[in-house]
């Protein structure tokens, strides 16, 4: 395997543990100063399996722009920055470990 396959594969846990705490930070933020949005993407309360649709629907339109809150917006863009980065490592992490067997 690569040099590189571990110190990946803990970067992403890492990355998924910081993902957990904004989902949950960001809920906790919209149950607080935005009842209504948070009424509408199902009040979620931890990590449900019909959260993960509402929250991509959430971040991944224009919801937030919509709220007017800039600390809301500021917390959804680092979140999609996030998304895009652990996609990516996702998929580079699975082409490396893939690559290393087809070289063995």
């Amino acid at each position: 395997m690569s040099n590189y396959v571990i110190p990946l594969f803990f970067s992403m846990f890492a990355l998924a543990i910081v993902w957990l705490v904004l989902v949950q930070l960001l809920f906790r933020s919209l149950a607080k100063s935005h009842p209504a949005m948070y009424e509408r993407i199902g009040s979620p309360r931890g990590f449900e399996p019909k959260a993960t649709p509402a929250l991509f629907s959430f971040l991944l339109t224009r919801k937030p722009e919509s709220l007017g809150d800039q600390a809301m917006l500021v917390r959804a863009n680092v979140m999609r920055v996030l998304l895009a980065v652990y996609l990516f490592g996702f998929a580079l992490l699975v082409y490396m470990v893939m690559s290393a067997q087809n070289a063995a």
